[in-house]
């Protein structure tokens, strides 16, 4: 039994580490994707093609919030005494931004597969390619958040039913 929970522990560790890599190369992209200028997320839901601001206040609410919730976390893992390593904090957090970082994904993607430059004839710009692989980064680390949640709900519930004596 204690096999299981060291082997989720290591993954939910790994997991941390890896999303808090993505979230910074997420938010370096959204930065400065656009030539070494703001890329932005888009979220375009009128006929002028113009960025929809309420998306990219959601987007960088997101980005920042989940990278300082995801730091945080990872120095809980390192430092908090075993009983408050496993918190139903941690598990709904991660279902939370499992369906945020899907939902800011789906607009980045939305926006940018559609997106035709100043040059109306070019659709395969640099910017376009950048805003794809933001889109496409956002979804996979909701997938992170899926995979995280499903070994935080793990470890919690192991933990409060007694079944966790690697700690």
């Amino acid at each position: 039994m204690a096999a299981v929970t060291t082997l989720a522990s290591i993954g939910t560790l790994a997991l941390k580490i890896i999303k808090l890599i993505f979230i910074l190369a997420i938010m370096i992209l959204y930065r400065i994707g656009f030539n070494g200028e703001f890329l932005g997320v888009g979220g375009t839901w009128n006929l002028n093609e113009e960025r929809n601001p309420d998306v990219e206040i959601l987007a960088s609410g997101v980005f920042i919030g989940y990278f300082i919730y995801t730091a945080v976390s990872l120095i809980n893992y390192f430092f908090a005494k075993p009983e408050y390593k496993y918190t139903f904090v941690d598990i709904v957090m991660n279902i939370v931004g499992m369906f945020l970082w899907l939902a800011v994904g789906t607009a980045c993607l939305h926006y940018w597969s559609n997106y035709l430059s100043e040059y109306w004839l070019s659709n395969d710009t640099s910017e376009r390619r950048a805003g794809l692989a933001l889109g496409a980064l956002c979804l996979v680390n909701g997938a992170f958040f899926f995979a995280d949640s499903g070994l935080s709900g793990l470890l919690f519930f192991r933990t409060k039913m007694g079944y966790a004596d690697d700690e």
